[in-house]
């Protein structure tokens, strides 16, 4: 859609806000990365408000690799507040704003079996799923691994 308006309105800048209320969820891992690809190519950065007790890591990371914002309200009741003065801006004039620190991020992939941030795993060659142990078959895509030694 932004590709079809950016060719008719060249002035046209983009940006996608993502509000999230549920956990990450690793089956999801493969094409939410692939969205996050596409809007760094395209320079779309993407905003991500997390509505729940718990960070996003999916949306840190969407955040941070497209130049977007990432934010965690701590109290529920000032949501709109928070929509209105750190969202609705763009990237250039959040800059002049004094605007909440940046959360570190964490760049863990998760882990596809046990949904935990993996610093080490095995990774399927085919559908690139990630797994913190070594498995016969691709819970993913059903890819038998060798695991006998060559």
């Amino acid at each position: 859609y932004t590709n079809e308006k950016q060719k008719k309105t060249r002035h046209l800048k983009p940006r996608i806000l993502v509000m999230g209320a549920s956990p990450d969820c690793s089956r999801q891992y493969i094409s939410t990365m692939n969205c996050i690809f596409s809007a760094q190519k395209r320079a779309v950065p993407i905003d991500g408000c997390m509505i729940s007790q718990s960070d996003s890591v999916f949306l840190q990371q969407a955040a941070h690799l497209t130049g977007g914002m990432y934010y965690r309200p701590e109290r529920q009741k000032l949501l709109l507040q928070y929509l209105l003065t750190l969202f609705l801006m763009g990237p250039r004039d959040r800059a002049l704003m004094s605007t909440p620190p940046a959360s570190s991020v964490d760049f863990r992939a998760a882990c596809f079996c046990h949904q935990a941030p993996a610093s080490v795993g095995y990774v399927c060659s085919v559908c690139l799923s990630i797994f913190c142990a070594l498995t016969p078959t691709c819970s993913t895509c059903g890819v038998i691994f060798n695991t006998e030694p060559t």
